[in-house]
């Protein structure tokens, strides 16, 4: 709750204690001090351990919402909408999440909609009016909650019971049976029939209540004032980035399990790296049968970073991307503020897993290059590969789209990235070949390690080892080496090369992030949105205020 008060515009100690009476509001005082989170039992994630229930959960979110309300300049929300509050909660908890609801709206005087699915009794008391919509869209009553029965009543839809849950008979009048033809052609006339009356009466705007007629005449200024609250924050790029920061940084702490994980698994494939190749040479002379192994080891060790540091940028991007789009649709930060942040807190840990893995091989290994340099581009191949997965991330938008995008990408990347050890790949590569050569950051930090391992060393050859090995059985320097593998680049020129591939993915990521970033009707100040379907909800509605105002002597 204070870091979005806070991410809205209010100070540090305006915040906290904007946070102390909104949780008093939505009581959640007494459980103010757990953690917002799930834990996992078994193959579910539930509730507990020191976190809040799925109930607290939804009054939390309601108190999220109105966090960024200043009442010293008079700011109280004119509409509170609210999209399915009480989805997967049972009836206690959905009933105590509407009361909210309604006791906000009567202490902040703003109208409240709310879409809800067959609500108990206890909750269909406390609405004042109603939209009744039925497959396909169709409106087929928008009023007065208590006069909607004697409506449908006088349509020849009786209830037939008394003392039943309305939303109930409601919700099977317009329910229509897919399974049965015979029973599924009778609900669609039915449906059909019932929005043919409400598309048959006219609007008498005269006979709208007072609450219509401020809809109508001062929504499109709500929505105005909404859109130029957004401008005013979306223009708090510096406080929104230093609070993006420190959130980004503090869950990343807070993730000591992940963080634990990451460290042993970094650890154990160093280790396992190292039983599998052993000393090379045996630690003493190098020969021209280890070539095949020390490129062999670079190789498999910089497609493994690179892999990790992607996997794990998709995942953490697609599991932020719900209230990253939530807060960008508020106007809170633009695309490049949350780029930004998260690039500086997790890009950097990144790198120092895959430090350790280059420091444990370097030393299980006993390869020839200085350790300083296997680190450096270790490091570094582990940042430009999670660069690229928020690319991939910002233009996937969704987890699963993002890892079917991902996968592929990095396939490609390694195939155009490895070396072939015998020399004997292709001699000329097409332009898209070399194209993809040139964007693959396994490539050149492959090469950068063989340059690094190979260039100025002298082999002890052996004729014996011809028959298997090929050409690289007889040669004599880690330079020739390289001359027959075709790597040409310098050290320096490969880690400019991954450098300038950070670069390139975070301002593809920063691009696309903006391009595909939350979209937001535009509102004309001063004036209500005019539209055929908000016409014929206040249909009935006008009709049937009418004949209530009639019958109550015309007034209203």
């Amino acid at each position: 709750l204070v870091f979005t008060a806070e991410l809205a515009g209010k100070s540090s100690g305006a915040a906290t204690n904007a946070a102390d009476h909104l949780l008093k509001q939505v009581g959640l005082s007494a459980v103010a001090s757990r953690r917002v989170g799930e834990h996992r039992s078994g193959t579910s994630w539930v509730s507990g351990g020191g976190t809040i229930t799925s109930g607290e959960r939804r009054r939390l979110a309601v108190a999220c919402a109105l966090a960024g309300e200043d009442t010293e300049k008079n700011s109280l929300p004119r509409i509170l909408l609210a999209d399915e509050p009480t989805t997967g909660l049972d009836s206690f908890q959905a009933a105590r999440v509407v009361s909210l609801l309604q006791h906000l709206s009567t202490i902040r005087k703003c109208a409240t909609v709310v879409t809800l699915h067959q609500p108990r009794t206890s909750i269909w008391r406390m609405l004042d009016d109603i939209m009744l919509m039925a497959p396909g869209g169709h409106v087929v009553y928008c009023g007065p909650t208590d006069e909607v029965l004697s409506y449908f009543a006088e349509l020849g839809h009786r209830c037939p019971l008394e003392g039943i849950n309305p939303a109930e008979f409601l919700i099977d009048l317009v329910s229509i049976d897919t399974e049965d033809p015979e029973h599924a052609h009778e609900g669609h006339a039915r449906v059909s029939a019932l929005a043919a009356v409400v598309c048959s009466h006219p609007i008498d705007v005269h006979m709208l209540p007072s609450s219509e007629k401020i809809v109508e005449g001062r929504l499109g200024t709500a929505l105005a004032g909404v859109t130029h609250q957004q401008r005013c924050l979306g223009s708090r790029a510096g406080p929104a980035f230093r609070l993006l920061l420190g959130r980004s940084l503090k869950q990343n702490l807070r993730d000591q399990a992940t963080n634990t994980l990451r460290l042993l698994a970094s650890a154990c494939l160093a280790l396992v790296f190292g039983a599998h190749f052993g000393v090379l040479d045996g630690g003493g002379l190098p020969t021209a049968r280890s070539v095949a192994s020390r490129i062999c080891v670079v190789s498999f060790g910089t497609i493994a970073m690179a892999m990790l540091a992607t996997a794990r940028a998709l995942d953490r991007f697609a599991k932020e991307s719900a209230v990253v789009a939530r807060e960008r649709a508020a106007g809170a930060y633009s695309g490049c503020t949350y780029l930004a942040a998260k690039s500086l807190t997790e890009l950097p840990s990144d790198a120092a897993f895959a430090a350790l893995f280059a420091t444990l091989v370097h030393g299980q290994c006993g390869l020839n290059a200085e350790v300083s340099k296997v680190i450096g581009m270790m490091a570094l191949v582990a940042v430009c590969s999670a660069a690229l997965g928020l690319a991939i991330g910002a233009a996937a938008q969704r987890g699963e789209r993002a890892m079917a995008i991902g996968a592929p990408i990095m396939i490609v990347h390694m195939l155009t990235g490895v070396i072939d050890p015998a020399g004997q790949a292709a001699q000329q590569p097409s332009a898209a070949m070399r194209g993809l050569r040139m964007l693959s950051p396994i490539r050149h930090a492959i090469e950068g390690l063989c340059v690094a391992e190979l260039g100025g060393l002298r082999l002890a050859r052996n004729a014996a080892d011809a028959p298997r090995m090929g050409g690289l059985a007889l040669v004599a320097t880690g330079d020739e080496v390289l001359r027959r593998l075709e790597v040409f680049s310098s050290f320096e020129q490969s880690l400019g090369l991954l450098v300038a591939l950070v670069f390139l993915h975070l301002a593809v990521a920063a691009m696309l992030l903006a391009v595909g970033g939350p979209r937001r009707r535009k509102a004309t100040e001063g004036t209500a949105p005019q539209s055929s379907s908000y016409s014929s909800c206040l249909r009935p509605f006008s009709a049937t205020r009418s004949r209530a105002a009639r019958r109550r002597g015309g007034s209203s």
